[in-house]
């Protein structure tokens, strides 16, 4: 029985240069918009597949549960998000100056 050796990384996988910053700074409103704009894709396609299972038509059941769970933890992310910020704004309205 051969033991077959491990093959190359092939050149298929992206250069390090493509996970560098952009040269142009993010600001936090566009930052938070695609935030958000995942939020309500993910919110969507629960949504989608669940109708879908609704009306009985075939959707496998895993799809399904792993749409639901993704749509759950970004909106759980969310709203943690927002809790932080609310803390912060009302920690500098706190503030003496």
């Amino acid at each position: 029985m051969a033991i077959e050796p491990i093959a190359a990384v092939s050149a298929d996988i992206a250069p390090a240069t493509a996970l560098a910053p952009s040269a142009r700074p993010l600001d936090f409103a566009s930052v938070a918009g695609a935030g958000l704009a995942r939020v309500d894709a993910s919110l969507q396609t629960a949504d989608a597949l669940l109708r879908q299972v609704a009306a009985g038509q075939a959707v496998p059941v895993h799809e399904l549960m792993i749409a639901m769970e993704r749509a759950r933890l970004d909106l759980t992310l969310a709203a943690e998000v927002r809790n932080r910020l609310v803390d912060a704004y009302q920690e500098l309205t706190r503030m003496q100056l």
